[in-house]
């Protein structure tokens, strides 16, 4: 899993980005390598879920940061879960060298 926040140019974030960069394209050379045996490589990028972690600079920050997100909100663990569940299951088994975001409308590319 990879942030949204890289995919669209946050300032302060250059570092973690060039990393997430480097995970997309690993997760796309691992995805031609191994689905010639029906391996299946893909990246989630996520926008911010709501988790314990951080939990008191989220409320400190909340009105603003949901500025950024169309639907009105952040994210929370069960909006991720059903995509991790495809992912994994046998529906999803053509699905493969993908980053599917999960970001809230956060970012649109």
């Amino acid at each position: 899993m990879i942030g949204d926040s890289s995919r669209v140019g946050e300032s302060g974030l250059a570092i973690v980005a060039a990393a997430r960069a480097g995970v997309i394209g690993l997760m796309k050379s691992l995805a031609r390598e191994f689905g010639r045996s029906g391996t299946t490589a893909n990246a989630l990028s996520l926008g911010l879920v709501e988790t314990a972690h951080d939990k008191d600079w989220v409320e400190a920050n909340r009105e603003k940061l949901i500025r950024f997100y169309p639907l009105g909100r952040l994210g929370r663990p069960d909006d991720v879960a059903p995509m991790v569940a495809l992912l994994v299951s046998r529906h999803g088994g053509w699905i493969t060298g993908q980053v599917l975001s999960i970001s809230g409308g956060y970012s649109m590319v």
